[in-house]
């Protein structure tokens, strides 16, 4: 992990350290001996993290902002805000997976609540594009899923992110209520809001109305 950034560092998805104290709030029984390290402030126990879960993190900010210029900074953010806020986390080393999706869900919010260019849209490289684009050949699917994600650009990142995280992610409800800091039933509701908001804006796009029809066929 680049160190390269002061602990008290923010970015794009500036956030308080009191802000991150919220997301390691909820005490719990069990193996604790990376937990007692986070706590102690250990910078071993940071790294230990990021060998954990890097690459989780990576893939959620993907999949909720895309791939940008600015995301290996983003990554760092994340354990750089589990560094800051590490005293105030009270759960067990089993937790530590949803403590840190947490932190990343933050920092994801506050870069797209400030971004303002389609910037997306302009990435031709397949090196430059979320996952599931490079990874497949078909040309149309590809511009599906551009379109797709542009269109997920105009929602709100209180419904853009459970709607990643559900749809892309194949989180479990409850994981998401976890990564998002509310209830399953605010979860559903938000989901729910998505899913017409996006199918509202897809329906806009020629291509995107008939890929709609043609799922809603299969299914």
């Amino acid at each position: 992990m680049n160190d390269s950034l002061p602990v008290g560092s923010t970015r794009s998805g500036e956030h308080s350290a009191d802000e991150l104290a919220l997301v390691g709030s909820d005490a719990a029984s069990g193996p604790s001996e990376l937990a007692d390290a986070v706590r102690a402030s250990d910078p071993r126990a940071v790294a230990k993290l990021f060998d954990l879960y890097g690459q989780h993190v990576e893939r959620v900010l993907v999949r909720t902002i895309g791939r940008d210029h600015e995301l290996d900074d983003m990554v760092q953010d994340v354990f750089l805000g589990a560094y800051k806020s590490g005293t105030n986390y009270q759960g067990n080393d089993e937790q530590l997976k949803a403590w840190v999706s947490r932190i990343a869900v933050f920092t994801a919010r506050g870069y797209l609540r400030k971004r303002r260019r389609k910037w997306w849209l302009r990435s031709e490289a397949p090196s430059e594009l979320p996952e599931q684009v490079a990874g497949d050949s078909d040309p149309h699917m590809q511009e599906v899923l551009r379109r797709t994600y542009s269109a997920m650009d105009q929602l709100d990142p209180d419904l853009r992110i459970p709607l990643v995280l559900r749809e892309l992610e194949s989180m479990e409800l409850a994981e998401i209520a976890e990564a998002c800091d509310c209830s399953v039933s605010t979860i559903k509701r938000r989901l729910q809001r998505a899913r017409k908001a996006f199918e509202r804006i897809a329906k806009k796009d020629p291509l995107l109305r008939d890929w709609l029809l043609e799922d809603e066929t299969r299914g």
